[in-house]
């Protein structure tokens, strides 16, 4: 054979495999596209539909939050995508997100992705208002402060030269959303029964955001695994409660409130829901807490001036004495403490733990020129509204002081939003933030910090978090500002 032959048979051989993958990825993008709206006469919003079947979930599952800077980079605000399994639009900035975030029930309905309703349960998010949450925010106050105590105090014990803050961090939070909204002690399971929760846990969450391919080793026949187990540990607590007709402690936790409302609707109660709505719970109390908590020790860390005017507010405050003349910490006092407020929202400005909610249109809906088909995916973005809000100067800049007047919450309530927004904000957001402001003076009061490795590279995954886990060494706070 010559060589003009073999050049030809091996063009042949890498050619047409290669024209044959063109041609299935274009034929994928005009079948998605053919899913637009005819009678609207607005065109579908910029993008690729990448793969066929798999879309873009691969290269945003492994890149993440630098997938979708690129995207936005390229596209704009308002761009189209197939993310697990469905056609999709991410939707960015204030006034896009207002219009979605209003639009609830109207416009846009909340559904997760298909993984997410098979591991968590189609009912998200439970029936638990937030207002339950908020009036009972006083009986939360001597738990948590009890188990964040008891957990620096450790840290300090027992640390040595360095600790890694992010699954130290994940532990405790797990402790109390258990206590808290369960209403159930991990440690009466023992350290290893809590350590194979916590482990059950997390496998989960990483499997939360997968393709819906439930075959063995998959990430959804994982994530179902490791729910199973949880859901077992869950269910011997419900029935624990219907045994019992007065709640330990003397409060109601979450779980409870839930049974009874379900009750007090004439309804029976169903253990599968029960289950499903008390894993919602600790995954919206305990995986966004543990984020946000590591990024406020790791802003702290590399800003020693805020941590320093921390402390000199809880000094005005009575609560930087000696124990035996501290204030005792409750929710009249908590709420005085404007400046660590800030820092809280700051640390959330800057490093919300989840990126982004999930709508799903109900009918076709125009958005700044553009239409979203009924039956499409809707995303709208928290840390690209955040980092593109044109309410904060100097984005990249850690300055809590942007908050204290006037607060950007009130001027433009869409451009920062941690919690989401809208009738279906994050229904723990009172509990997180109470836990985040006493987490925060425990930690300014007892403890001082260096970061090992410096400012902390940040993924997605799907909850924030550092991928060095944030080795930390800790000293005892001097008492001296």
């Amino acid at each position: 054979m010559g060589f003009s032959a073999l050049v030809a048979s091996a063009l042949c051989t890498f050619l047409l495999p290669l024209l044959l993958f063109l041609a299935a990825v274009k034929l994928w993008d005009l079948y998605c596209v053919s899913g637009r709206d005819r009678s609207c006469p607005l065109p579908l919003p910029p993008g690729t539909m990448g793969l066929p079947f798999f879309g873009e979930t691969l290269q945003m599952v492994l890149q993440r939050r630098k997938f979708l800077q690129m995207k936005r980079r390229k596209y704009g605000f308002i761009y189209k995508t197939h993310l697990f399994g469905r056609p999709t639009v991410r939707v960015m900035g204030a006034e896009n997100v207002r219009h979605i975030l209003l639009g609830e029930h109207r416009l846009v309905s909340v559904q997760w992705p298909a993984s997410v309703r098979t591991i968590l349960g189609s009912g998200c998010l439970s029936n638990l208002h937030n207002g339950q949450h908020k009036h009972r925010k006083k009986h939360y106050v001597p738990v948590i402060q009890e188990e964040v105590s008891a957990c620096l105090a450790r840290w300090l014990r027992t640390a040595g030269p360095c600790l890694l803050v992010y699954p130290e961090v994940k532990r405790l939070m797990f402790r109390i959303a258990m206590r808290i909204l369960l209403g159930f002690q991990p440690r009466q399971a023992g350290p290893d029964g809590e350590r194979q929760l916590v482990e059950a846990f997390e496998e989960m969450i990483r499997n939360l955001f997968s393709l819906p391919i439930d075959v063995p080793f998959s990430g959804l026949y994982r994530g179902l695994r490791a729910r199973n187990i949880i859901h077992a540990k869950i269910e011997e607590n419900i029935r624990a409660k219907m045994a019992c007709k007065e709640p330990e402690g003397g409060y109601k936790d979450a779980l409870q409130l839930l049974m009874e409302h379900t009750q007090g609707n004439g309804e029976q109660l169903n253990m599968q829901e029960l289950k499903e709505s008390a894993t919602e719970l600790l995954f919206g109390g305990h995986e966004t807490t543990a984020s946000a908590a590591t990024s406020l020790i790791a802003f702290l860390g590399l800003h020693h001036d805020v941590l320093q005017k921390v402390r000199k507010e809880l000094q005005v405050k009575g609560l930087l004495c000696s124990p035996s003349q501290e204030k005792q910490l409750d929710m009249e006092v908590l709420e005085q403490l404007k400046y660590t407020g800030c820092v809280i929202k700051e640390t959330l400005r800057l490093s919300p733990p989840v990126p982004g909610g999930f709508r799903v249109a109900l009918k076709t809906l125009e958005l700044n020129g553009y239409q979203i088909p009924k039956g499409w995916n809707v995303i709208y973005s928290i840390c690209d509204t955040h980092d593109v809000a044109d309410l904060f100067t100097d984005k990249d800049e850690f300055n809590p002081d942007r908050f204290m007047s006037p607060s950007p919450e009130d001027s433009s309530r869409f451009s920062f939003i941690p919690f989401g927004g809208g009738l279906r904000s994050c229904v723990g957001k009172e509990f997180a933030k109470v836990l985040l402001k006493i987490f925060t003076v425990e930690l300014a009061r007892s403890c001082d910090w260096q970061l090992l490795n410096g400012p902390p590279t940040m993924k997605t995954g799907p909850i924030v978090y550092p991928v060095d886990n944030l080795p930390t060494k800790f000293i005892g706070f001097s008492g001296q500002i």
